[in-house]
């Protein structure tokens, strides 16, 4: 009996490599996720009443609001780098 050569290696000798993270981990990830949506949104919302505005005091308050929504975003980076 004549045996041909396989043309894919077996799944035997692989490893598994990655492993799902913890419970804590997924959750924190999660809520992270949600904060930088929720960033996002206050963001777009701020720029289009400022589109809207032509009051120059809503204008700088809305830029104001802008500048500490990236300033939180930025902090969550940072969070999530640790």
């Amino acid at each position: 009996m004549l045996r041909l050569a396989r043309a894919t290696p077996s799944l035997a000798v692989v490893s598994p490599t990655y492993r799902m993270p913890d419970p804590v981990t997924r959750r924190r990830e999660a809520v992270v996720s949600e904060v930088r949506h929720a960033l996002a949104a206050v963001r777009c919302a701020a720029r289009l009443a400022g589109l809207v505005s032509d009051e120059l005091v809503v204008r700088e308050l809305l830029r104001d609001v802008i500048d500490q929504t990236d300033r939180a975003e930025r902090g969550v980076a940072r969070f999530l780098s640790t």
